[in-house]
């Protein structure tokens, strides 16, 4: 039943908070988005992808933030309270797809060719609205600094689209989380056909990730906690099956530890 009034809010809420815990790891740059992914805590690390250039779609693979089963009823985040060992934006993130077998040195076109997306774009759909991509390091990266680029087909299904240049951070730490820019016009990405850099990053592993961003904490100060509840958040939906992680946007490279606690209705 759709959740239409303040008693069928409190009924559907599921009444289990969800705690994760994140321990910090160096952030390569002011302002890079770092994955916490691979970072220790609650969730354990999860894995990097063994998936191949087309990759896999992600749904309950060790490291996801713990998830309710459906029951047939819609899911949506209904709180989520966090803070984090420095200031810095958090993003509660759904991980639809990830590949690996990347070359980090060639500067040719290598060919991806994504695998259909789960139904867990913005409208639950495999079309990709509201789908971002980014080079995820598993593995820390040489000093290369060459400019990144997708050619890939937009949510509208048209394909031969091509992002905007990305340029590369130096020497990425793992976690390190380049988000790539849209064409004009675009507000997602269906599939992606070729991953390009324009000269060698040297050394490294890197993983290609399209992921959905849920909502986002902003944290003025250290350790002083923030609150998403179902008035300022408006219960976004989380599809069956997401692959909830953290992005973390820091103020300094410095490795900040986050706290965080996500709750859940159903209806």
């Amino acid at each position: 039943m759709a959740i239409t009034t303040m008693d069928g809010l409190v009924a559907a809420f599921v009444k289990k908070a969800e705690l994760a815990y994140k321990i910090g790891t160096t952030h390569e740059a002011i302002g890079a988005p770092h994955s916490h992914w691979y970072a220790n805590g609650r969730p354990g690390p999860g894995a990097a992808s063994s998936a191949g250039a087309a990759g896999e779609t992600c749904t309950t693979l060790n490291g996801r933030i713990p998830f309710p089963a459906s029951g047939g009823s819609p899911i949506h985040i209904s709180r989520w309270a966090a803070a984090a060992g420095q200031i810095g934006t958090l993003w509660l993130c759904d991980r639809l797809w990830q590949n690996s077998g990347l070359s980090a040195t060639s500067t040719s076109g290598q060919s991806v060719n994504s695998v259909t997306l789960p139904a867990r774009d913005a409208n639950g759909a495999t079309s990709g609205e509201a789908i971002m991509a980014a080079v995820e390091w598993s593995a820390a990266g040489g000093a290369g600094t060459p400019n990144l680029t997708l050619a890939y087909t937009n949510q509208a299904g048209t394909g031969s689209r091509a992002t905007p240049n990305l340029v590369a951070q130096a020497t990425p730490q793992i976690g390190t989380f380049e988000i790539f820019s849209l064409q004009s016009g675009d507000t997602g990405i269906r599939s992606i056909q070729t991953y390009t850099a324009s000269a060698t990053r040297t050394s490294g592993t890197f993983h290609l990730v399209m992921f959905r961003v849920l909502a986002e904490l902003v944290f003025p100060i250290a350790f002083a906690g923030e609150v998403m509840d179902p008035v300022t958040g408006g219960l976004p939906r989380a599809y069956d099956d997401s692959c909830l992680f953290y992005v973390f946007i820091p103020s300094a490279t410095g490795a900040a530890n986050i706290y965080s606690t996500v709750d859940y209705a159903q209806g």
